[in-house]
């Protein structure tokens, strides 16, 4: 009888791909396993055995009756209830438990078996209260097929003798001991946290989600029968040319690098970076990026941004780099902006549906691109978190835009630097601005980091400022005539509703209109629109890592850092003859309460009056100035969210035994953001019939991010889908008809 893993992949098909990848990945990881091992005092020999141990048992489980009965039907396309089926994974776990007890006797590497607890949570959350597995806890033992058994057994003997290991001999079994009893059983009996105190909380953690990190790693690759390439193997003189080549496509003179980007090139290990918008911040990151993976005998790329529409741009530009096939993107609605469908992880999927999205998620993509948040949940344990940290552990990560945080999640950031640096990882933090405050907490994080700061164009001038002592709705007739003279202008405001506004009385000028209060799929039409725009009229979404040029910007007041930013969109390239301006305006009181949660008091006041006393002609580090001018009374590790946050990252792993899974939603303070505003995702009800007509993967498209409370006033469920009462335009967005004091929403 032929016994089967995946329907399209005999067990013993699946085993030795699965044994293949294991093979790459281990050599890949090699130099991480020797500096996790060397921190931790323990056997790379032995935990390579314990490896090898999750890869030969991880589907042994398989070798059931309601599975084989499963893959038998789906191959005839006959109707399975999936009821009937019962999660290999338990089965795997006796297995893999009863081996262990034999190879930790022989050499030691924890305490507590944490390979078996590696191969039961390979599919499914491995939670305290073992919720995954609800189903198989109201089941009786299922019944194992031994001839199925005493074959996998003969392939993992096999796979043993293959790296010089002799697999313990165990008596026949014939019969199977209730899986989710004896789980169930270890982690209540006070067994685990016993053996974690043994251990240490780090070491365990350490080899843990080493052990799930591979084992995942393998069994995808091993599933999709795909080859792996783990880390990308391009120098920088390649990546010169490329550079030179998009250059003469924009029509620009390439003059060579910048010696901003010649001394990021150069430098070993981390770097702390300051440069203006426009100073070729991303490419100098890259190029450091190259130098240092080589440096680590081959790692990942990790590059981080504060929002999804940055992270989709520089996705973009490290694609033309490095291959599309090279770059994965993450973020919350990231396989939308790929045009990929969504699958949930499950026996029943195929390996394809879901493949691009796990690898993307995981950080398994030689460069991986996304929003800040997808690291931070590491420490949370949320999400498939083993695996992005074993990514992580051996990644040069850049995290840009590093001053854009409040101090809850800069406690988070922080966190994760001290975390992943102590395994190996190496950080590149860049910044347009950042205050000297920042630059010593960061440096005080990563004592051995450079300091680099592009002296030439932060000493350079682009701009003129104009200060205005009004407000910038009274600058319409002034914008108007900025577009008659066939200047291209860039309006930045503080509020959705002014934005609206404000794009309603120049509508008859075309202008694009580009806020956080649209559908995706309207957001995703006018990103494409935003780079040809003469006219566009924004909120602070338009901030950071977007490459676009206007000559002149009308801005209300922001914080100094958000001024700079939004400033670096007017002449980018620096064209000493270009007439480009900024005219700065008074904030409204809205925009007031909306940037004091930092509990800075008169924060754009303070701001502004810093403004109206610098010089017309400013350079970059005279906007540095201002900034060290209006910060100097913070220092955002001082504040409660920033030290609160450090404790959470703690207590979210200390309350989990450090290697349990978090549940979904179970606890509201796991954010990685903290807002005032608290948001729900919503579809408006003028698109109810032609969502209900959608499959559940593109009603995503429809959806927008509003106010909770008004979303709890006029919300209407149908069928799981949260549908809201409220009128909508593609040009301007969400309009709230029903309350009209809800405008203060920003983003």
């Amino acid at each position: 009888m032929t016994f089967y893993a995946k329907p399209d992949q005999t067990y013993e098909e699946h085993l030795e791909a699965v044994y293949t990848a294991w093979k790459k990945i281990v050599t890949a990881k090699y130099p991480l396993i020797e500096r996790v091992a060397k921190t931790y005092n323990f056997s790379v020999k032995r935990f390579l055995k314990g490896s090898l141990l999750t890869i030969a048992f991880h589907d042994i489980g398989k070798m059931i009756v309601p599975f084989q009965e499963m893959m038998q039907a789906i191959m005839c396309s006959r109707p399975f209830d999936t009821k009937k089926n019962y999660r290999h994974e338990l089965v795997s776990f006796i297995f893999t438990s009863k081996y262990w007890s034999f190879i930790n006797k022989e050499k030691y590497l924890s305490a507590i078996p944490l390979e078996a607890l590696s191969v039961v949570g390979h599919h499914k959350n491995l939670d305290s209260d073992l919720t995954s597995f609800i189903r198989e806890s109201l089941q009786s033992t299922p019944q194992i097929i031994p001839d199925g058994i005493n074959i996998a057994l003969t392939i993992a003997e096999g796979l043993f003798k293959r790296e010089g290991y002799v697999l313990p001999s165990i008596k026949q079994i014939d019969a199977c001991e209730d899986p989710f009893t004896s789980l169930a059983n270890l982690i209540s009996s006070g067994f685990l946290s016993k053996g974690i105190e043994i251990d240490g909380t780090e070491k365990c953690r350490a080899i843990y989600f080493l052990l799930k990190g591979v084992l995942h790693y393998a069994d995808w690759y091993g599933s999709g029968k795909i080859s792996i390439t783990y880390s990308i193997n391009k120098d920088i003189p390649s990546v010169i040319n490329q550079l030179k080549e998009r250059c003469n496509r924009k029509n620009i003179i390439f003059t060579g690098l910048r010696p901003f980007q010649k001394i990021c090139a150069q430098q070993s290990g981390h770097l702390i970076a300051v440069a203006p918008t426009g100073s070729g911040k991303t490419e100098a990151s890259i190029f450091w990026a190259l130098k240092n993976i080589q440096e680590m005998k081959g790692a990942k790329i990790l590059y981080f941004l504060p929002t999804m529409v940055t992270a989709n741009n520089i996705y973009e530009r490290l694609s033309g780099f490095f291959g599309r096939e090279n770059v994965g993107l993450t973020h919350s609605t990231a396989n939308l902006f790929l045009e990929n469908d969504t699958s949930l992880e499950s026996e029943e999927d195929k390996w394809e549906n879901r493949r691009d999205v796990l690898f993307n998620q995981s950080f398994i993509k030689p460069v991986t691109v996304g929003t800040i948040d997808q690291l931070l949940t590491v420490g949370f344990n949320a999400g498939r978190w083993t695996l992005k940290e074993t990514n992580a552990s051996n990644s040069v990560i850049i995290i840009d835009e590093i001053h854009a945080y409040d101090g809850w999640t800069m406690g988070l950031i922080v966190s994760s630097i001290r975390h992943f640096s102590s395994l190996g990882a190496r950080f590149m933090l860049m910044s347009a601005t950042m205050p000297k405050q920042l630059q010593q907490l960061l440096y005080s994080e990563l004592e051995e980091a450079t300091i680099v700061k592009e002296d030439t164009l932060l000493n350079a001038k682009r701009s003129r400022y104009f200060v205005v002592d009004s407000y910038i709705e009274y600058a319409i007739k002034d914008i108007q005539s900025a577009l008659s003279d066939g200047k291209r202008v860039l309006v930045v405001v503080n509020t959705v509703k002014l934005c609206q506004e404000l794009a309603q009385n120049l509508s008859r000028l075309n202008p694009v209109c580009y806020h956080s209060q649209f559908i995706l799929k309207d957001r995703k039409i006018i990103e494409k629109k935003i780079t040809d725009a003469h006219l566009v009229i924004a909120t602070q979404v338009i901030e950071v890592s977007l490459d676009i040029d206007y000559d002149w910007l009308f801005t209300e007041c922001a914080p100094p850092d958000a001024i700079a930013q939004r400033a670096g969109r007017v002449n980018r390239h620096r064209d000493k003859q270009r007439d480009s301006r900024v005219y700065i305006f008074k904030a409204s009181e809205k925009g007031e309460k909306i940037y004091n949660q930092i509990n800075f008091p008169n924060f754009l006041s303070r701001s502004f009056e810093a403004f109206k006393n610098a010089p017309q002609e400013m350079s970059e580090n005279d906007i540095i100035n201002i900034v060290e001018t209006v910060y100097k009374d913070y220092q955002i590790d001082h504040s409660e969210a920033f030290k609160e946050a450090v404790q959470q990252y703690k207590l979210s792993q200390s309350k989990r035994n450090i290697i349990f899974d978090s549940r979904l939603r179970e606890d509201n303070q796991e954010v990685t953001r903290q807002s005032k505003y608290e948001t729900v995702s919503v579809i408006p009800k003028c698109f109810k019939d032609e969502v209900l007509s959608l499959k559940p993967s593109e009603r995503q498209w429809f959806e927008v991010k509003i106010p909770a409370w008004y979303a709890r006033r006029h919300k209407e469920e149908i069928g799981g889908i949260t549908f809201c009462d409220m009128d909508y335009n593609t040009n301007i967005g969400v309009i709230f008809t029903k309350d009209r004091d809800i405008s203060s929403m920003i983003i």
